[in-house]
């Protein structure tokens, strides 16, 4: 096999090891990215939270200790609709006869789509609890949510999951571990596949970052409520849908009538994946949000 310009930097999946009490303490990449992740979410949220003129008529509509509380909810919203989403919306046949296995988060298995959603359950309770805008809020927490999907695709791609279709792209990897390093018509062989998971961390977390740093600074988007919101719901669900095509799809919904995995399959050759599926709501309601927040006397909440 012809060497490549970039090569998997194979790395271990433990960050680091310590000992307590003579027990030895082994702390993944994954659950250090959500660490990551929560801690850089809590100081963006802090620093536009400071900025009074950033806001509509120069009021910000939280403050300090409201964001400190958040993050409380925040957590909890990406751990149960995290685990509950990947549960229902990927394998709820296996859950459904296992469902003591759904508290079992150390056997991994998380969904994007079902955390953000407990994120949005979450926040909406908090915000009607507190009287604070919903879509103020939902601007300030959406800004803040570009690092720890960054985080959380880096820790996928250092655990070799999740992993890309086959290709001769020159950006193409032979992962060494998990399955990926197998290709799926040889499997005594290995074979080259995109890195679909540093696609997602740079398109949903740096990109999606820079953009709304610049619609809010430029442009002073959060005097518009829903708008950071809308963006962040328009943009990731097309980033999403777009890296579903170069993405392998899910073990669990292949099958000899669909080798392509589609969750929702039209053709035998095109379908939708789970994620492209979940994109789709997003896509629209973000669309809506933008177009709201545009208007010359718009909606608030």
């Amino acid at each position: 096999m012809e060497k490549k310009i970039f090569q998997y930097p194979n790395i271990d999946e433990t960050a680091l090891s310590f000992s307590l009490f003579g027990r030895t303490i082994d702390v993944q990449w994954y659950g250090l990215s959500y660490i990551c992740g929560v801690l850089v979410a809590w100081y963006l949220m802090l620093m536009i939270v400071r900025n009074n003129h950033l806001w509509k008529n120069s009021r910000k509509p939280v403050s300090k200790s409201d964001i400190d509380d958040l993050i409380t909810y925040m957590i909890l919203g990406i751990l149960i609709g995290g685990r509950l989403g990947y549960c229902i919306f990927y394998t709820p046949t296996y859950y459904l006869e296992n469902p003591q296995k759904i508290f079992f988060l150390w056997e991994g298995g998380m969904s994007f789509h079902g955390g953000f959603l407990g994120v949005v359950i979450a926040g909406t309770f908090f915000a009607i609890r507190r009287n604070l805008p919903i879509l103020s809020l939902g601007d300030i927490i959406a800004f803040s949510s570009p690092p720890g999907l960054f985080f959380g695709r880096i820790a996928n791609f250092i655990n070799g999951e999740l992993w890309g279709k086959q290709t001769s792209f020159f950006l193409g990897m032979a992962f060494t571990k998990g399955g990926g390093q197998f290709c799926p018509d040889n499997k005594d062989s290995v074979c080259l596949r995109h890195p679909s998971q540093l696609y997602e961390a740079a398109l949903e977390g740096i990109l999606l970052l820079a953009i709304f740093f610049l619609l809010i600074y430029a442009f002073r988007a959060l005097k518009k409520p829903g708008l950071i919101f809308g963006t962040f719901l328009m943009g990731y669900g097309f980033i999403r849908f777009c890296i579903e095509f170069v993405r392998e799809a899910d073990n669990f919904f292949v099958t000899e009538t669909n080798p392509l995995g589609h969750a929702f399959q039209i053709t035998s050759d095109f379908g939708l994946t789970m994620g492209q599926t979940l994109c789709l709501p997003m896509i629209l309601i973000g669309f809506l949000l933008i177009w709201n927040a545009m208007r010359k006397n718009p909606k608030c909440y």
